[in-house]
């Protein structure tokens, strides 16, 4: 019964108890119906039919950037630095310089107190003195022995004795000198100079502090050579290390500029390993130009290393891959459109449109089984024995896993597929396999298997489309959409879902391993 025919109704029961019955009753008979007036007008407007329901969002198609990068931190350090101390003991007399001093090479910083090594030098000399007196009466002892040997008034074995004298005076002489050499070395050494140009970053020492020489001198002055470039020695996961190369584009931040993006590269990708508290991360040394010289030493850098960018290419967004209608049969027609592709390959985020929680899983093991096949160019038949040997080893690994111990379980995962092809692989194939083991092989892009929804007659209807790369604003789309199609991104009715990754269920990572992304 609609609400027009159940307002009459009530009016005309209403009107009609007003007419029969006496003037004390028709009060409370049109109060009783006005009161069922209201309760059916608020029952129809809680529980009755909604004719406004919120329109589906869409959004179209374009070309743009996709870039996927790998996020970390580190700190700014200067590209050389010295760390100056002191090589001989004694109290500081002065110091030269202050903080962001510019200095040169050569250049005093500090000085010692010279006067115990300006008595050390003349003590020194006074020892060469006695040297070469001692030097001047053994030579002369010598000579004269040696006329009487030339006459016959000499013994060999005295002579020889005599030139023993002499050539100990002689040495005693040499030693003496090399003591006033070290003594006018280290009055030299009392004047702490800078090794290199550039400035004072660091100082350690004030006047009349005393400073001690050791293996491990203590620093007093650090002197950064240049700070128009600067490096970031970044801490890099395990997990995304593998994809980090020499040469590769870094984009980075620090906290005292914000809204400023400063640009660098990787020089270096250092090999050993820092382990700390289970997890083992990598030094990734970036340089970087410092414009204005605004960044200083010490800051910490926000970085992004681009792992790989891709320009002008086909981008779906990625809300588009997270829609899921409310409608179970059209969630019917997306399972009979995929089939059994998402076991294939399908993301992580196409398999929950489609089949919940356990497709989704079934979209990390079709890419898995994906990139193995790719990279050793698998034909069918070892496709599906990989395919095999990865649902065993999937069966067998704990659920619920997160961090590291999810990636340490897809590795042994791996390499149980990888161990179960291995006889059937063709030489070249055997080759690959080295070179991928190795870390060399080629990185192959794995193109995934997803269901977006578009409007076809006001009612959504499913698409198949193949997904590669993507970043954490859109994906790229290889198949399936063209140009300016339009796409569902919500509105309307919609299932409830939980917290979804991105389209490849691990937030974008697209052909890659475990990396953060950026947005286009």
């Amino acid at each position: 019964m609609g609400l027009t025919a159940m307002k009459e109704r009530v009016q005309s029961t209403a009107s009609g108890l007003w007419a029969k019955r006496p003037g004390f009753l028709r009060g409370r008979n049109l109060f009783i119906a006005g009161g069922a007036l209201g309760a059916v007008l608020i029952g129809w407007s809680v529980f009755g039919p909604k004719d406004d329901a919120e329109p589906y969002r869409t959004a179209a198609l374009d070309r743009g950037a996709i870039t996927r990068v790998v996020s970390a931190t580190g700190t700014l350090q200067p590209l050389v630095s010295a760390n100056v101390g002191a090589t001989v003991s004694g109290p500081v007399q002065s110091v030269s310089v202050d903080f962001n001093s510019q200095v040169r090479a050569g250049q005093e910083l500090a000085r010692l107190d010279p006067t115990p090594f300006q008595q050390r030098i003349v003590q020194a000399q006074a020892q060469l003195a006695q040297a070469q007196a001692q030097a001047a009466v053994a030579n002369s002892d010598y000579q004269r022995y040696q006329l009487l040997q030339q006459r016959g008034f000499a013994s060999e074995q005295l002579m020889s004795q005599q030139r023993a004298a002499r050539d100990t005076a002689r040495a005693a002489v040499a030693s003496a000198s090399a003591q006033v050499a070290t003594a006018r070395t280290d009055l030299e050494r009392s004047i702490i100079r800078s090794p290199i140009d550039g400035v004072v970053v660091d100082r350690q020492v004030n006047v009349g502090q005393p400073v001690a020489s050791s293996l491990q001198a203590a620093t007093l002055f650090t002197i950064a050579q240049d700070l128009s470039r600067l490096q970031a020695n970044i801490t890099v996961d395990e997990a995304d290390i593998g994809e980090v190369q020499e040469g590769q584009a870094v984009q980075f931040t620090v906290d005292a500029f914000p809204d400023r993006e400063f640009e660098g590269r990787v020089s270096q990708v250092r090999q050993q390993g820092v382990a700390e508290s289970g997890v083992v991360s990598y030094t990734v040394v970036v340089e970087a130009d410092n414009p204005g010289r605004i960044l200083l030493p010490g800051m910490t850098a926000n970085a992004e290393i681009v792992l790989e960018q891709r320009e002008n290419v086909l981008r779906l967004p990625n809300t588009a891959l997270r829609f899921r209608p409310a409608d179970p049969e059209l969630v019917a027609q997306a399972q009979a459109l995929v089939g059994n592709g998402g076991r294939r390959g399908a993301s992580g985020e196409a398999q929950a449109q489609t089949r919940g929680d356990g497709a989704q899983r079934g979209g990390q093991r079709g890419r898995g089984v994906a990139q193995i096949a790719e990279s050793l160019q698998l034909d069918e038949q070892q496709r599906a024995a990989a395919q095999a040997a990865f649902e065993n080893a999937m069966a067998s690994t704990p659920r619920g896993q997160g961090g590291g111990d999810r990636r340490g379980a897809m590795r042994r995962v791996r390499e149980q597929v990888i161990a179960a092809i291995e006889p059937s692989l063709t030489a070249a194939q055997r080759e690959l396999l080295t070179q991928m083991r190795a870390g060399n092989g080629p990185r192959q892009e794995v193109r995934n298997q997803a269901v977006v929804w578009v409007l076809r007659n006001n009612r959504p209807t499913p698409v198949q489309v193949e997904t590669g790369v993507g970043d954490n604003g859109f994906t790229l789309i290889h198949s399936g959409l063209n140009e300016g199609d339009e796409v569902i991104i919500g509105g309307g009715p919609q299932a409830e879902t939980g917290n979804q990754g991105g389209p490849f269920g691990g937030g974008g990572r697209g052909a890659g391993g475990g990396v953060r992304i950026r947005g286009a």
